[in-house]
């Protein structure tokens, strides 16, 4: 190995780094606006529907790992080159995903991110910033006059976005009392949420003219709970979108958000309550149809994602077979694809790489989806076999949500919804299922 090698190895590892990227990265390859792979471009679908209405609200859902950030940053891209004035807001930054989320908090979180997103633009601009939403939040409880000693501490005194928006975050109790006394006041709750957007919509239009205004509000969807409240937090999301439909659609403003998977399974055709654009779902990139059949242009396009990483040919040698075994591997999911890249890197002796590298690599990261628990094999082998999900009963969900979150299975789109299992362990799962199902001798 040479210098040379060494510095090629870690730019090659730094550009596998999980984020996010711009459509202008040089690495950002437009898989999901590309007609041989995908049927529909979901980032067309959201934009003509916010194009063609004067107020709108979407619902958009991804598995985690297949670009749904990145696709949003797109959307973003191609609605401000038709002169629309969008904000991207990451909810992970202002909320408790592992605990259950209401209409109350969920609102106050909107217009907090939506005002702290709204001041950076002005203050960008040159213009003086205005008042937050933390801010106002505590004028509306002065005149509620709710007794509520340690939520009176926390909002009456000292920097309010400290004392409301770090312990919505970090304080689960604190959430859970904020929510108990806002039950009794959500009207005047929505209304000030309504009031305070209407200002910043205001605000923005005197400085920024007379443009629409688009929110995305990303990582909803990572709302998934602990195994200990996994049925809590399932509840809640589908209380939130499913209860309140009218509560969050937000004046003078086009708003998307992203939703968990498994809440179209708590509710089916939950999309229909915003309106016709429905819920839009980004799938894995199928490389074989159901019957097995390879699809040649996924893996030229998963060969264009490596190639703007890296120069795979110097790791991997001239030619594609080792590059198709690690495409092949990841089941066309691009973070998986990016972790047994990287794990090859990891492993690099000599370059380029020979088999056994590869080898090592797959096998490292089939590891870490292992053991398997023997009722979740004889599931997950009936997916593999039907590319159904199976899903027997709604109590089994949070078990489908983890199945899905640590790519487990895997969704594709064929005209239809179809799953599969990963093929890091498609085959142990079956060999794993079938050996459960053999009877045992008796001592």
């Amino acid at each position: 190995m040479t210098p040379d090698d060494r510095i090629f190895l870690k730019s090659f590892f730094q550009n596998l780094l999980d984020q996010s990227l711009d459509p202008s990265d040089r690495r950002y390859v437009p898989l999901y606006g590309d007609p041989e792979l995908v049927e529909e471009d979901p980032v067309q679908r959201l934009s003509q529907a916010i194009e063609w209405t004067s107020e709108s609200v979407q619902l958009l859902s991804g598995y985690r790992g297949t670009g749904k950030s990145t696709e949003l940053k797109r959307l973003k891209d191609r609605l401000e080159k038709s002169n629309y004035l969008v904000f991207l807001c990451d909810v992970e930054d202002y909320l408790n995903l592992s605990t259950p989320i209401d209409v109350s908090d969920f609102l106050m979180v909107v217009a907090g991110a939506f005002g702290e997103a709204v001041n950076k633009r002005l203050e960008k601009d040159g213009h003086q910033s205005h008042e937050g939403y933390w801010e106002r939040f505590r004028t509306l409880w002065s005149g509620l006059a709710i007794e509520a000693p340690k939520l009176s501490t926390s909002i009456g005194t000292g920097p309010v976005s400290i004392g409301i928006q770090a312990n919505l975050k970090s304080d689960p109790t604190f959430k859970e009392q904020l929510q108990k006394h806002m039950a009794g006041h959500l009207g005047a709750l929505v209304a000030h949420v309504q009031k305070f957007l209407e200002d910043c919509v205001k605000l923005l239009r005197e400085h920024c003219g007379d443009r629409e205004i688009v929110l995305l509000l990303d990582s909803i969807e990572h709302i998934k709970g602990t195994p200990a409240n996994a049925e809590d937090v399932h509840n809640s999301v589908e209380r939130l979108f499913a209860g309140h439909p009218e509560k969050l659609r937000l004046p003078n403003l086009h708003v998307v958000y992203t939703v968990p998977p498994y809440l179209k399974v708590r509710h089916p055709n939950v999309g229909a309550l915003y309106g016709p654009s429905g819920l839009k779902v980004l799938p894995a990139f199928k490389l074989y149809t159901q019957e097995g059949k390879r699809i040649s242009e996924s893996f030229d396009a998963m060969e264009r994602v490596v190639s703007r990483r890296g120069e795979w040919k110097r790791l991997l040698g001239k030619e594609r077979p080792l590059l198709d075994r690690l495409i092949q591997s990841s089941g066309g999911h691009l973070r998986d694809l990016l972790r047994l890249l990287a794990e090859v890197l990891l492993r690099t002796r000599m370059l380029p790489v020979p088999e056994r590298t590869v080898d090592s690599a797959i096998s490292q990261v089939r590891t870490e989806f292992l053991p398997i628990p023997n009722n979740d094999a004889l599931w997950l082998a009936k997916i593999a076999d039907s590319h159904e999900v199976a899903l027997e009963e709604l109590a089994a969900l949070p078990s489908l949500a983890r199945f899905f979150d640590t790519h487990l299975v895997l969704c594709y789109r064929n005209g239809e919804e179809w799953y599969d299992v990963h093929p890091l362990v498609r085959e142990h799962v079956r060999a794993q299922a079938e050996q459960v199902r053999q009877p045992r001798a008796l001592p």
